[in-house]
């Protein structure tokens, strides 16, 4: 009874890095691919898909404190203490009562204080006051109000400030999204590629495929004769199936032709030990399982599969078949491999062992 070891062999890291290799096209494809999808999305939901424009004002002040800046008693205001101030339920009553008459004084305080921030970036004594709406006049009206409160109002409430008074007034203008295309299109890349390889790999991890001969020999424990174009063909033939009178070779593959692979094999036996042996052609089993007579009556069977993915099982399948009718497999054959594939793995291995 056949025994097949597919997922017992030994992990080959070679051909797994190998076959990643020979897929670069295939993943540098996909990876600028997902780099375009990415950058798209983000530019489109920044630039296109935003929530309507924005207009902000800014407003820079000095502060003039009212005591010895010596004085270690001194609590000195930091970027927090200035925004906790400026969303104090007093203050946004203060610019609430500057915005009479300008048309917004219907603000509520949690309106007034999602629009105003306060900043701070290295000098104590110079703060800012930033207000960001929809609307350009809106944020014109309301960071007026909030220079007056601070000027007017404000410092009257603090001991510590002697005066305060704006020294820049910036124009309102138009807030940009901050795109950074340059980053989604590295973040698409990176991840478009790691996604990517992890798929391929778990992909050649679960597949039954058949890219060399070794895969044939440790999964199914068969001799190997080779490829159509490999060197050690016609010494691994001559050996196999030197003194046999007929010999059959079936395709394991339903679209495979064996024709070609017949003719090649009957050419490098001209004039050695195998050149009496008479090869003919047997259909597929998968496809003709009659024909399995043919191949009990023949002196040697010779199976060609195709290599790729999803060849292994297909293979199993006719190998349990021929157990079942006592049809002994000579050698196996793989048609149509990737030869620089085979050409780096046994380079890298640095042997070559069929049997």
């Amino acid at each position: 009874m056949f025994e097949g070891s597919y997922g017992k062999e030994p992990f080959d890291l070679r051909l797994t890095v190998l076959r990643m290799i020979r897929q670069w096209g295939k993943i540098a494809a996909v990876t600028l691919a997902g780099m375009l999808i990415v950058t798209g999305i983000y530019c489109l939901d920044n630039i296109l898909l935003r929530d309507g424009k924005e207009y902000r004002t800014v407003s820079v002040y000095r502060i003039e404190y009212g005591v010895d800046p010596k004085d270690t008693n001194l609590v000195m205001i930091n970027s927090y203490t200035w925004n906790t101030y400026l969303h104090t339920e007093e203050f946004l009553s203060f610019v609430k009562k500057r915005l009479t008459g300008s048309g917004y004084e219907g603000l509520g305080f949690e309106e007034l204080g999602e629009s105003i921030q306060g900043d701070m970036e290295s000098d104590w004594r110079v703060p800012s006051a930033v207000v960001i709406t929809e609307d350009a006049d809106k944020s014109s009206a309301i960071a007026k109000a909030v220079e007056e409160a601070l000027i007017q109002d404000f410092s009257k409430g603090i001991s510590e400030i002697k005066d305060i008074r704006v020294i820049d007034h910036k124009e309102t203008e138009e807030v940009l999204p901050d795109l950074r295309v340059g980053r989604a299109a590295v973040l698409g890349t990176v991840l478009t590629f790691f996604f990517t390889v992890v798929i391929l790999l778990l992909k050649e991890l679960g597949d039954d495929s058949i890219w060399i001969p070794a895969v044939i020999r440790q999964r199914y424990g068969l001799k190997t004769a080779g490829t159509l174009k490999s060197r050690e063909l016609k010494e691994n033939i001559c050996h196999l199936f030197a003194g046999r009178k007929q010999a059959a070779i079936c395709t394991v593959q339903e679209e495979c032709d064996p024709t070609e692979a017949a003719d090649v094999l009957r050419r490098i036996c001209e004039g050695t030990e195998a050149e009496s042996t008479n090869w003919f052609v047997v259909p597929s089993l998968m496809l003709c399982p009659e024909a399995v007579d043919k191949l009990k009556a023949a002196d040697g069977v010779l199976l060609a599969v195709k290599a790729g993915a999803h060849a292994g099982k297909r293979l199993e399948y006719v190998l349990e078949f021929l157990a079942q009718q006592d049809c002994e497999v000579t050698s196996v054959i793989l048609l149509e491999a990737d030869e620089l594939l085979i050409k780096w793995y046994y380079g890298l291995r640095g042997e070559l062992k069929n049997f």
